[in-house]
């Protein structure tokens, strides 16, 4: 006997669709790329579903005493966070992916010991705890994923003091809809460079959110042409 699915709407024969009634049915295979820009200050963290950008965050860091604390923050908000891909994943046949910024070994020519251990532990973080829920990770570099999402991985000046190395991204992920998640009000009137006065409001944006939506729609280019490297 035939059933309607309450999930689709869709008929459906109850012997071939395991607990119909309150779970989605497994047909389609979804993609899900998560993309990190990872850091001790704000880490971005935003979510693409085949294709399209569904959340544009980021995890603030600066207030935590120390890296040990931040680590332990951003690791809370992980699991958090595949917790609820994993539940997911129960009701549909996903394919899931984390992409997260490659390391600069060298910035301005010079070789940064201590910044290349911290985020290494910083990255070792993100991969130890996603092999948990067996969700490849892998990393892309800047400039790749600036060129192939944003267009142009090289600065661009404006008006209103914003990091010329941002500002291409900001506006990129501010065409695409996401705005008002990636802005960031600024009170008083004592800061100056880089803050956007609009219509009476103070504003300024989160260029890590914004990082971190352009690497997960990375993960969505054709496959020919991605250079990202998975890291153990």
């Amino acid at each position: 006997m035939s059933k309607i699915c309450p999930i689709n709407n869709s008929f459906a024969l109850s012997q071939d669709c395991i607990e119909c009634e309150n779970k989605l049915c497994k047909k389609e295979k979804h993609k899900i790329v998560v993309g990190i820009d990872q850091s001790y200050k704000n880490s971005g963290i935003s979510i693409c579903i085949d294709g399209q950008l569904t959340n544009v965050k980021s995890i603030h860091l600066e207030a935590f005493r120390n890296n040990s604390e931040k680590r332990k923050h951003l690791s809370n908000k992980l699991y958090k966070l595949f917790d609820k891909i994993q539940y997911r994943s129960k009701y549909e046949l996903l394919e899931v992916y984390i992409i997260i910024e490659r390391i600069r070994l060298q910035s301005q020519g010079f070789l940064n010991i201590d910044y290349i251990k911290s985020i290494g532990a910083l990255n070792a973080l993100i991969v130890d705890i996603a092999s948990e829920y067996n969700f490849p990770v892998y990393s892309v570099d800047t400039r790749a994923w600036k060129s192939a999402i944003v267009g142009t991985s090289k600065p661009q000046q404006n008006k209103y003091g914003i990091n010329p190395e941002k500002w291409p991204t900001i506006k990129y992920v501010c065409s695409l809809g996401f705005k008002e998640e990636i802005k960031i009000p600024v009170e008083g009137k004592r800061k100056k460079k880089g803050v956007i006065e609009k219509d009476g409001e103070r504003f300024t944006f989160n260029d890590d959110a914004a990082d971190s939506a352009c690497i997960a729609l990375y993960g969505f280019i054709p496959q020919n042409k991605q250079k990202l490297e998975l890291e153990h």
